[in-house]
Order: C-alpha cells, then structure tokens, then sequence
C-alpha cells in the first residue's frame, strides 16, 4: 500500500510562482516533521481559493512586483495567472531539502526553507480541498497525480 500523499496550501500568487516561474523555495514557520513531513516526501502544490477585493489586489501587487523585480517570467505563463479561478492541485514536487539559509531570491529571513525539486506542473489544476499544515490528498486524486506524474516522467506503471 502507498502512503498517504500531502499536499500544502499556498496563497496566490505563490502557489502559481511554484508552477509556473520557479520559485523553489517555500517559506514556513515550521519544519515539516512537526506535521508529519519529511524530506523526501512528495508534496501536492495546492492553490487556495483566488482571493476577493483588497486580498485580491494585495495578491496582484505581490504577483507584479515578481515581474518586474524578481523573474523575467514568460508572458504566456503569466497569462495564466488570471485563469487560477477554482482551489486546486497545480504541481506536485519532491521535498529535497529544509534548511533556515537558503540563498535563495524567494527565501524569507527567520523562516525554514522548504527546498522544492523534481517539479511537475499541472496542465489543469485538479479541484481539491486544500488546508492549513499539511494534509491528506484524496486517494482518488492521489491516483491522478501518480498517473500525471508517471505520465510526464515517462515511468512504467
């Protein structure tokens, strides 16, 4: 049987940095093994729902200020920012490594940096509950990634 996978929330626009203009590097409070986690684990890159009015706009200023002073990103990835409608599933990555110094344009100070690797971004995000911490993917999307991950892998089943 295979374990459970975990997936983690991350705000808009960070969720989409993850998939789409490679950020490697999740910022958090807590090391994963206070949840449960650890290197090497798999993680479901889940974005929360699009937020409204000024978290909205807040959300847009920070997504503008990664254009134009953190990554050159390309224009049709960008484009896909305002197609982020639904919460869901729009990557799934290895946990490599934690560490608190990381170099790292997207590291905060005073955080643990979750070093994020092997990146698979998601044609279509896949609708899914998300949480704060880490939390259990449905086994029936668990079975969607290991088929999309295989897939564009080219792993046998």
């Amino acid at each position: 049987m295979t374990a459970p996978l975990k997936g983690i929330t991350l705000t808009h626009p960070w969720s989409w940095c993850v998939a789409h203009a490679g950020k490697r590097v999740e910022n958090r409070t807590w090391a994963p093994e206070r949840q449960g986690g650890r290197v090497g684990m798999y993680l479901a890159i889940h974005g929360g729902a699009v937020p409204l009015g000024a978290k909205r706009r807040e959300a847009e200023a920070d997504l503008d200020h990664v254009r134009r002073h953190i990554l050159d990103i390309d224009q049709r990835a960008a484009a896909t920012w305002n197609a982020v409608a639904i919460p869901g599933i729009v990557a799934i990555a290895r946990l490599a490594a934690v560490t608190r110094d990381s170099t790292s344009i997207w590291a905060a100070r005073g955080q643990y940096h979750w070093i994020l690797a092997d990146v698979l971004t998601l044609p279509e995000p896949i609708a899914h509950r998300g949480a704060q911490g880490l939390w259990t993917v449905e086994p029936t999307v668990h079975q969607q990634l290991r088929d999309a991950y295989r897939a564009a892998r080219q792993v046998p089943a």
